[in-house]
């Protein structure tokens, strides 16, 4: 498992952080290599005058802004609408795939839950087939051996696993279809094409 880096304070770590760089890319701005970044993030070796003046321009933006609020979207301004116009396309056709795979299981649940009412009422209206190799094989006792065995087949109520399937076919369906409309809302708020 791999180890979890322990939260800096050091100065470094708080330039790294506040302009979202990665040790290899400020140690390369500075000059320095990863390693040596990173034994003066740790508080291990201190810092020259020359990596001092460096790393001043960086420090000039993160004392001025490093206690502001981050922003809860991103910066407004023209985008590209093609990604989104693409996932939206991608999110309504997902959509529908789901519901058609599992199209039939709703009728499948309402035929089963009416054949588990009829059911009953049906056996008791046949008359009980003939005894199995005692009565000669008369079309009336045929049908009454195929209807019985029929009625012994027939489903009470849907699978667990099918009525699990279709809840969750359409949970992830219905999230796909409100996916497409705010992505429907983005773009026609920025004014970009929908598909």
């Amino acid at each position: 498992m791999a180890r979890q880096a322990a939260f800096s304070s050091t100065l470094l770590a708080r330039v790294r952080r506040y302009y979202g760089l990665h040790q290899a890319e400020l140690a390369g701005l500075l000059g320095l290599s990863k390693g040596q970044l990173s034994r003066l993030e740790a508080g291990q070796r201190a810092l020259t005058r020359a990596v001092g003046e460096r790393l001043a321009p960086f420090l000039d933006q993160l004392t001025a802004a490093e206690d502001e609020p981050l922003p809860t979207a991103p910066v407004a301004g023209p985008f590209d609408a093609a990604p989104l116009v693409a996932r939206r396309a991608a999110c309504l056709h997902e959509a529908a795939n789901l519901r058609w795979r599992v199209r039939a299981l709703p009728a499948q649940a309402r035929h089963a839950s009416r054949w588990a009412r009829a059911v009953p009422a049906l056996r008791a209206a046949l008359a009980p087939p003939p005894p199995a190799g005692e009565a000669p094989a008369t079309p009336e006792a045929v049908r009454l051996r195929f209807a019985h065995a029929w009625l012994a087949l027939c489903p009470a109520a849907l699978p667990p696993a099918a009525l699990a399937q279709w809840h969750l076919a359409e949970q992830r369906a219905r999230a796909l279809e409100a996916e497409a409309a705010a992505l429907a809302a983005l773009l026609a708020g920025a004014g970009g094409e929908q598909g």
